[in-house]
């Protein structure tokens, strides 16, 4: 395979960010298998899945310009792995981003020397932010790799030499990790945190080589020469249902000045599992702990400054979904490849019901990138999964207006022939993806898809998240509205209510109506919905869908 230059050179950060873009492909690629894995803490959220959104989140806002400094794009890059780190391993992973910019400091170009250093100062971050420690999962891997790293490092400096140490060393220390954590052992699994490092470090290195794909399967490195199941052990499984979690409370405190150790012990006081880290000069800290009310966190955050970047999750609930994944066939997990076809469609969407359809309605050419508000996919994310596509002819469906701008991009960074069809939602989306045909040619679809978006209006119905005045509608926090085609048609205290002063607004130009219902509403508030308007609008075909899609009670699709 051809190599590249080991040395990012001085004034341009291009290789490093090909390499954060290739780390975040290689985790999408072995997503799945990291989840799988994933047994400690059980309920915290799936590892390969907080990891992919973490890093989504430093490449959405890795700079456009090429020519900027390695040490410039660091400092950024560590600011919004912290910012937008995702349960217990993102915050964890965030580690390795600060250590990046620490470790290269005022310099423009990244040596493998600053690499051995970056892997040092994550591993003693990681071990600091956590009161209690525990060997045999990604805090380990993080050690271990750090000695190779310098060991490395004193033997051949460049950048290639020590990622390919740092990178063979990361496989036998995930392998170790059963050897050090019984519940690994217990569970018959690797740590998932530490083998999802292990796969960032192996896209790092082809991006670094110049190898295609970074993003390949990586085969779980298990002890014994065992082959990884696919499953978690089912006495495991079960007696870890049994427990209960509380909620996953994860939230960015920032103010003028902060003290992490303060924030830490407090944390520690009051919550399970904290995990607290930030930059003390930025004014930056983010926390995560488990809880029984998570209100108490919060209230605890907010008496040290603003907070943003809030989640909450309920872990019995993510536990019982974690129990029930894992009680499958047990069938080993390997690496599928789509059959090829003559056109492929890449479809962003957000919500299994959507998904399901959009799978169903492609005609098995259709794939779906999770995405859409307040999730938006990068350039990097459309662009790797039009390259993941099972053929050469590729149609994109951005299926959101704030996507649209970055599926633009697409065409030009791609040698397929790729076309983006303008849908500014998942609904005109749906309709374009009705009219797609595997019996015509690429041309004909971009045109026949194209036509039908600006025949479909497009509408949502959601709760304000805030107080706002929009349009001359003073809104209120809780509220139900509704808009078409991004205009606000009606304000009211119940989602169906405004549905329904939507549909009454449209009625005389529709022929055909379909509601999708968001995941916050329940089977009962389904069939009310369902009955309320097959009653109220007989002169119109209404059809009432599952979408699934979270935010938005409601989206509509008038033709």
């Amino acid at each position: 395979m051809p190599r590249s230059e080991t040395r990012i050179p001085s004034g341009t950060s291009s290789r490093l960010t090909d390499m954060i873009r290739a780390t975040t492909k290689a985790v999408e690629a072995n997503r799945d298998t990291i989840n799988a894995l994933n047994v400690f803490p059980v309920p915290d959220g799936d590892t390969g899945t907080n990891m992919l959104l973490t890093l989504r989140s430093i490449v959405e806002a890795l700079p456009t310009n090429s020519s900027e400094s390695a040490n410039s794009v660091s400092k950024s890059i560590a600011r919004s792995a912290l910012l937008g780190a995702r349960g217990n391993s993102g915050l964890i992973l965030a580690q390795y981003f600060k250590g990046l910019a620490q470790a290269i400091g005022d310099d423009t170009e990244l040596t493998g020397e600053h690499f051995a250093r970056s892997i040092r100062i994550a591993s003693d971050s990681a071990y600091n932010a956590l009161p209690n420690p525990v060997e045999g999962t990604m805090l380990t891997v993080y050690r271990e790799c750090a000695d190779v790293a310098e060991q490395a490092a004193v033997r051949n400096e460049e950048l290639v030499s020590v990622l390919e140490a740092v990178a063979k060393e990361a496989i036998d220390s995930v392998r170790r990790t059963p050897d050090l954590l019984p519940v690994l052992a217990e569970a018959e699994v690797v740590d998932s945190g530490g083998f999802g490092f292990a796969v960032m470090l192996d896209g790092a290195l082809r991006a670094l080589r110049g190898e295609e794909p970074v993003g390949r399967i990586v085969v779980v490195p298990m002890p014994d020469g065992k082959n990884f199941t696919g499953s978690v052990k089912a006495d495991f499984v079960d007696a870890s249902e049994e427990i209960e979690w509380g909620y996953c409370t994860v939230f960015a405190i920032q103010a003028e000045s902060l003290d992490i150790e303060i924030i830490r012990n407090h944390m520690a006081e009051i919550g399970r599992s904290p995990i607290v880290d930030g930059n003390a000069a930025e004014g930056i800290a983010k926390v995560h702990v488990h809880m029984e009310d998570p209100g108490s966190a919060l209230s605890a955050g907010i008496s040290y400054g603003e907070l943003s970047n809030i989640e909450i999750a309920n872990m019995d609930e993510q536990a019982s979904d974690w129990a029930s994944a894992r009680r499958g066939s047990g069938s080993e997990i390997e690496a599928t490849p789509a059959t090829p076809v003559e056109i492929a469609v890449v479809a962003v969407a957000a919500g299994d019901g959507l998904n399901d359809l959009i799978i169903s309605t492609g005609m098995g050419v259709t794939s779906v990138l999770e995405g859409g508000d307040t999730m938006n996919p990068s350039v990097a994310d459309l662009l790797a999964a039009v390259e993941a596509a099972p053929s050469d002819q590729v149609i994109l469906l951005p299926n959101n207006k704030n996507v649209l701008p970055a599926a633009l991009e697409v065409p030009g960074l791609s040698s397929k022939d790729v076309r983006v069809i303008p849908t500014r939602s998942v609904q005109t989306g749906i309709a374009a993806l009705l009219e797609f045909s595997t019996t015509l040619n690429l041309d004909d679809n971009e045109s026949a898809m194209t036509t039908v978006v600006s025949d479909v209006g497009d509408g949502r119905v959601c709760k304000a998240s805030r107080d706002v005045t929009v349009y001359g509608h003073d809104i209120k926090k809780g509220m139900a509205f509704a808009t078409f085609d991004d205009k606000i048609v009606a304000v009211g205290r119940e989602p169906l209510f405004v549905l329904t002063k939507m549909i009454e607004e449209h009625a005389s130009q529709a022929e055909i109506i379909t509601i999708y219902t968001g995941e916050s509403l329940s089977q009962e508030q389904v069939d009310t919905t369902t009955e309320s308007l097959s009653t109220k609008f007989e002169n119109i075909e209404i059809e009432v869908v599952y979408g699934g899609q979270p935010h938005y009670e409601y989206l509509i699709a008038v033709e």
